[in-house]
């Protein structure tokens, strides 16, 4: 689409400190847009290294809104926060919400009046944008991910057989049974990521040097577009090999989340291993570089902004109504009073220390003694915990085992949407108390969507009793929960210790409770 001049274009991202998927996207965005000849600014609270590149392209970058004295024909806002800052400092310009995640508090979309359109980058987000956050249809866009395909070139042909691999590690969890599964097939692995401290500022100059890439969602399109083998996965769980006949499907939703169905286990990761095919990688490498290039995605991009400007030039928003959904917004932000308010900040900062604490260590089953199945109706056992019509996300657990998951770190939690119909009263959790005679007694508090339950001192352990028993925690649910969606189990733990710490093994894991399993009563 072509403009008569230049368009001003405020990209709003909640952060640049780091090198999150969001923020590569806000790189690429403004380094296209300036190719393109239009005037990119970059507004985030938070700036770090990657402001620094974007700058160093002349690109305007600032954390503060007030320092932006020109006008604005639109604001591409990545996160729901800042795009209301934009949106309240620019109220003549029109707004496009780009929604990236699916679970992430920041991607909540704001209901603001400026905002014309709703750019989903896959369709599971754009599910979540019209059956979660209610937003018509006929405001909705999907905009699949691109790759920048100028700087990610194709590396030399693959061989018959790979000898070389390369995990990507946004989180942890997988990365025992990828480094399992290569060491069996003979294959070297290398791994980066932030949650090793492996950032790399350049992939497009590693990746070529591999001939087997580990990565999802924007690095496995990256990698794709260098023609490496992919197979999708992360600590959430495993898609498989990428192959034309599934890249499609795959790439819709954007190689995340709802195609990282299947458990992660090391027979799992090596089955993937010995589907390895250069020709079909070849051919995913040619796919990619056609169909999803940085170039035909501006080009749609500029599209949508050109629709949206001259939807706000014929009707504008009413001064009244945009300062209504504003004030609106700011009062769905607003703290609620109660005896634990999980600042976001603080949680995401928790969260990513966690992650951190996860890696490179070397596992050992600890395995509970006694847990027997429990038939019981409504039980939620961590087989099932990627079923999406019951856990939405489990956080701060080391890698599921054929039992359940030990948590790994001082806060754990458990995300469950319930169903439309039920209407739970109580909840019992299947926990195993990691105890030892050098760790004697394990302490922990119970909440419940934020609200603090209990506290409980587990221990001490009889003499000659099995170090690793099943124990019940049941508790009534709180009655704030009774309409929520969704239930949020968190669990902190005082006093968590490692195997290596009391002598059981060189397992640096920070060991607390081991959930068995979860049950919803009436």
């Amino acid at each position: 689409m072509t403009f008569e001049q230049p368009l001003t274009v405020l990209i709003a991202n909640i952060y640049l400190t780091g090198r999150s998927g969001t923020e590569i996207v806000t790189r690429e965005v403004a380094f296209a847009l300036m190719r393109a000849g239009h005037r990119p600014i970059v507004y985030a609270p938070g700036l770090g290294p990657i402001a620094e590149e974007i700058r160093a392209r002349g690109i305007p970058v600032t954390d503060d809104i007030s320092t932006i004295a020109a006008d604005i024909d639109i604001i591409h806002g990545n996160h729901t926060q800042v795009t209301a800052i934009a949106a309240a400092r620019f109220p003549n310009a029109a707004a496009l919400y780009f929604a990236h995640d699916f679970v992430a508090w920041h991607s909540a979309p704001p209901l603001l009046a400026s905002i014309r359109k709703y750019v989903a980058v896959d369709d599971t987000v754009a599910e979540r944008l019209q059956f979660e956050a209610g937003i018509p249809a006929d405001r909705i866009v999907t905009l699949l991910n691109a790759v920048d395909t100028d700087r990610f070139l194709p590396g030399p042909p693959l061989p018959e057989h790979p000898r070389r691999a390369l995990a990507f590690a946004k989180n942890t969890q997988h990365l025992h049974a990828v480094r399992a599964a290569c060491a069996e097939r003979g294959i070297e692995l290398d791994v980066i990521g932030a949650s090793i401290g492996g950032i790399v500022s350049e992939p497009e100059t590693l990746l070529p040097q591999y001939d087997l890439v580990f990565a999802s969602a924007l690095s496995a399109l990256e990698a794709m577009a260098c023609g490496r083998a992919v197979i999708v996965c992360d600590g959430r769980g495993l898609a498989g090999m990428a192959r034309s006949d599934t890249w499609d499907g795959w790439r819709r939703r954007n190689f995340g989340l709802r195609v990282l169905q299947e458990r992660l286990s090391h027979e799992a990761i090596a089955a993937e291993i010995d589907r390895y095919d250069a020709f079909d990688a070849a051919e995913i490498s040619r796919r990619t570089r056609q169909e999803a290039s940085m170039s035909k995605w501006l080009d749609a991009c500029l599209s949508l902004y050109g629709d949206a400007i001259s939807q706000h030039r014929a009707t504008p928003v009413d001064k009244d109504e945009l300062n209504l959904s504003l004030a609106r917004h700011m009062q769905v932000w607003l703290p609620k009073p109660g005896p634990i308010w999980p600042w976001m900040t603080e949680r995401e900062d928790l969260l990513a220390q966690l992650a951190r604490m996860r890696a490179e260590v070397e596992r050992v089953e600890l395995e509970p003694a006694g847990l027997e199945p429990v038939e019981v109706s409504k039980v939620l056992s961590l087989a099932q915990v990627d079923d999406p019509e019951r856990f939405v996300r489990l956080t701060g657990f080391s890698a599921l085992e054929h039992w359940g998951a030990w948590t790994d770190g001082d806060l754990a939690m458990v995300e469950i949407k319930k169903s439309a119909a039920a209407a739970p009263t109580s909840l019992r959790l299947g926990l195993v108390p990691f105890l030892h005679e050098k760790h004697p007694k394990l302490v922990a508090e119970l909440f419940i969507n934020g609200i603090w339950i209990e506290r409980r001192v587990f221990g001490p352990i009889d003499s000659g009793a099995p170090l690793f028993l099943q124990q019940d925690w049941q508790v009534t649910l709180p009655p704030e929960t009774a309409r929520a969606r969704r239930l949020t189990v968190g669990l902190r733990i005082e006093n968590p210790a490692s195997p290596r710490q009391v002598g059981l093994s060189d397992d640096q894991r920070r060991l607390g409770l081991g959930l068995c399993l979860i049950e919803l009563g009436e």
